[in-house]
């Protein structure tokens, strides 16, 4: 099956690790599609390259050029590899060039086109890269998948939600995060509305471009007998380094011991929200690490975007103090974590107003660090360490 990715091509307005700069107001691009290339061996320029994907979108804006594609179905497997081991990135083809030399003596591309892409061991930028995209769930063969259904039916109806838990909510306010006395979670971890307490200006939380499907990486049977891709809430580990990459980050969270919840996550006019239910083999322990610390969602960066890969319960410290942890690399926000409070609920559903929560500060005068930086949120607390 060919696979599709999503990248950044390349970084407008900073320099190169050899001192040239692509000015952001003088791209283009050839007519779509263009060819994706891999360069199998060191050589000069992108020499020795053959193709191995198109590029079916692309985008120049925001000190970027993003763009998404299919891989060819023939592709050596070495490619793959490469790719989901994060060696290789991808950098861009320009034609139709015209250039400046600038006070510092650096090349400076004030005319180009961009005319295709090439994945090489040793980019021009640093901070770019190409990201394939998880694989559809492919059916199971007959045989398995009859032994998965005795299975499933052998689980007692009550030890399945029902779906509804799982159905995208209808809140009509800015909503905690809630776990109720029979196991039913849903609420809010990002609201659109709340800045950032620990960046400067008006840090606003990410919208997911892929639907979430960073966080979508496992799948919950329900009571009616379907099954539906679901994300994992844990409780305990720490974040993972914010320098990792999002696979070695969802790696971290993989955590069986540790896992409390299953849940979906979406967003509406509010924020992003997560809806499903604890885990019955969940730990007393894990559930009550759940039920009275903040969770704190992790954000990275897949392609262009700032995906969320996984929510996890932190310590809550003696005198909190809320505080972001950022990391930038070249300019570009790479991840983001931070935490929202857990609301044990007990009795009737009752609703939380917007006024329940604090007015976000006025905006600073955005440049570009700032607007890089928009694109990741978090309302965080403390982390004991």
């Amino acid at each position: 099956m060919a696979r599709t990715w999503n990248a950044v091509l390349a970084r407008l307005g900073v320099p190169t690790g050899d001192g040239r700069i692509i000015d952001p107001a003088g791209g283009s691009s050839r007519d779509l599609p263009l060819p994706l290339s891999w360069q199998e061996l060191s050589d000069d320029g992108h020499g020795g390259s053959r193709v191995v994907g198109r590029i079916e979108t692309m985008r120049i804006a925001d000190g970027m050029v993003t763009a998404t594609g299919t891989m060819l179905e023939d592709i050596p497997y070495a490619v793959t590899e490469q790719l989901e081991a994060g060696i290789v990135g991808p950098s861009v083809d320009l034609d139709d060039i015209e250039y400046v030399m600038d006070d510092a003596e650096r090349i400076v591309i004030t005319q180009w086109r961009v005319a295709g892409a090439t994945l090489v061991s040793i980019p021009a930028f640093a901070d770019v890269s190409l990201t394939l995209d998880p694989l559809p769930a492919e059916p199971l063969s007959e045989p398995v998948a009859d032994v998965a259904d005795a299975l499933w039916a052998s689980a007692a109806p009550e030890q399945l939600p029902p779906a509804e838990w799982f159905a995208a909510p209808s809140f009509d306010a800015l909503t905690p995060l809630t776990v109720t006395p029979e196991g039913r979670v849903f609420g809010h971890v990002a609201p659109w509305d709340q800045c950032h307490v620990g960046l400067p200006g008006c840090v606003t939380p990410p919208s997911s471009p892929s639907g979430y499907s960073y966080f979508h990486v496992g799948e919950q049977r329900l009571a009616d007998g379907t099954v539906t891709p679901a994300g994992t809430l844990v409780a305990g580990p720490r974040h993972a380094d914010l320098s990792a990459g999002f696979q070695a980050a969802q790696q971290h969270y993989d955590d069986p011991a540790a896992a409390v919840a299953r849940v979906i996550a979406g967003e509406d006019e509010f924020g992003v929200w997560v809806a499903g239910w604890v885990l019955p083999e969940a730990s007393p322990e894990a559930v009550e690490t759940f039920k009275s610390s903040p969770v704190s969602g992790d954000w990275r960066r897949v392609g262009g975007a700032l995906e969320l890969i996984g929510v996890c319960s932190v310590n809550v410290p003696g005198f909190p103090v809320p505080r972001a942890r950022v990391a930038f690399s070249s300019g570009a926000q790479r991840a983001l974590v931070g935490a929202f409070g857990v609301t044990p609920r007990f009795g009737a559903p009752r609703s939380v107003q917007v006024s329940d929560f604090p007015a976000p500060g006025k905006p600073d005068e955005p440049g570009n660090e700032m607007e890089r930086a928009r694109l990741a949120w978090a309302l965080a607390t403390t982390e004991e360490h």
